[in-house]
């Protein structure tokens, strides 16, 4: 995973309404109107919100007839959290240069 990618997912990341969402959908998969009562924004907000869980590939939504039901991609949340904090040890080549 490059900086790139990382900085996509951070912004997903950014926003405690993001969080909010994602914290919803790790419990249980929901429409944009379930979101919206629960978090108080207006549906467009949670629209907003959820398009950019979407481009970071951290929601992903299904039709269901006239319903769209977004969840959680729990497994992405977690490859990006780890590959960041792999990204953040410290090897002993660069712990030298600070001495």
């Amino acid at each position: 995973m490059n900086k790139r990618e990382l900085s996509i997912y951070f912004k997903a990341f950014s926003d405690l309404s993001r969080l909010t969402i994602m914290e919803l959908l790790a419990c249980k998969d929901l429409t944009v109107n379930e979101i919206t009562s629960q978090v108080g924004l207006t549906q467009s907000a949670v629209s907003r919100h959820l398009s950019i869980l979407r481009a970071a590939d951290v929601v992903s939504a299904t039709r269901d007839g006239q319903n769209v039901i977004y969840s959680l991609n729990k497994e992405n949340v977690s490859v990006c959290c780890s590959r960041f904090c792999d990204g953040l040890r410290v090897t002993p080549k660069m712990e030298r240069r600070k001495k």
